[in-house]
């Protein structure tokens, strides 16, 4: 009998507020912050069951504490989408996979989302008068491999990778970069100056080539075939491929949706791309680093926003984008 009664209160707890005030604790859930526990499973019970005790016409708000929100692809929603300026390498795996909802506001309060492998963090289908608000979306471990330059002449480059940077020289005597369920060899980059974090005079997109590179000692590494004169010690790069699977947040067929103080810190594609959505409200969206002090020096792989076949009305308010 005892535990029919605890049963029946958290029932009544997460989602009695349908009844009233239509907010919907996430911690009640599972959802709490800063356990570092893969909460991707616990979310995906959530929406479905949240989902389906939602009537027509509700106005429902999402909640979450502040902190920190780990979400690992295993248990992660799995979805085969179209998503314009992409690779189209489906399925996708996706943490929050929002679709069809009216009225439906995701408020983080200072959430700090993380993701982990390689994921779409956020989808927002088919729906209208969504809002997003207060949260932000970062990955543990970037796609992109930030390097220091140590030494730059005839002899090739000699460079030491970011300390989270996790790296490795493969199979075929290429620098690989890697992370959970996911390598990477790349064979470009830019770079930027170490103090100002601005990109180096007169340079773009830079040739990186790999082969027959060396780990001279632990974490530095160099390069006999990198070789350019523009590129001091101190300088950082970051070495990167062209290949961009998923924005940080993704639009599709959505109407009047509202981002209302949201960062994107990292996405290994745009920041937010909307394609065939009409009516969007950006206030206070950012795609930036961490602040002054954040050891990074790149955001995401290509540009912070895009809208694709977009109409309607496209309100930017104040915010920040930094690729």
């Amino acid at each position: 009998m005892k535990r029919i009664i605890f049963n029946f209160c958290f029932v009544w707890l997460a989602v009695s507020a349908f009844a009233g005030s239509k907010v919907v604790e996430m911690r009640n859930y599972g959802l709490v912050p800063d356990t570092h526990e893969n909460l991707s499973p616990k979310l995906q019970k959530a929406l479905q069951d949240i989902k389906s005790q939602v009537a027509l016409g509700d106005k429902v708000t999402l909640l979450f504490e502040s902190g920190r929100y780990d979400f690992h692809p295993e248990g992660a929603a799995v979805r085969e989408y179209y998503i314009s300026n992409h690779d189209q390498d489906n399925p996708k795996t996706v943490g929050f996979p929002l679709e069809d909802w009216k009225g439906l506001t995701v408020d983080g309060q200072g959430a700090d989302f993380i993701f982990h492998g390689r994921m779409l963090p956020l989808s927002l289908l088919r729906s209208e008068n969504c809002t997003l608000r207060n949260f932000s979306i970062d990955f543990e471990t970037p796609h992109i491999a930030q390097v220091k330059i140590l030494e730059s002449g005839e002899e090739g480059i000699t460079f030491e990778p970011a300390a989270w940077v996790k790296c490795r020289i493969n199979e075929k005597g290429f620098f690989e970069a890697y992370g959970e369920g996911w390598s990477s060899a790349p064979q470009g980059g830019i770079a930027f100056e170490e103090k100002t974090k601005r990109l180096v005079y007169r340079t773009s997109d830079l040739w990186c080539p790999m082969e027959g590179v060396k780990e001279v000692s632990p974490r530095v590494y160099h390069a006999p075939q990198w070789k350019d004169a523009r590129l001091k010690p101190g300088t950082v790069v970051a070495l990167r491929t062209y290949y961009r699977p998923a924005p940080g947040i993704f639009l599709s067929n959505d109407k009047d949706t509202r981002l209302q103080n949201v960062k994107v810190h990292y996405a290994e594609g745009m920041g937010l791309l909307a394609q065939l959505c009409e009516n969007i409200t950006l206030d206070e969206f950012s795609v930036c680093l961490r602040g002054d002090k954040d050891p990074r020096y790149f955001t995401t792989q290509r540009m912070p926003l895009i809208f694709p076949v977009a109409g309607g009305r496209l309100i930017l308010a104040t915010g920040c984008m930094k690729e």
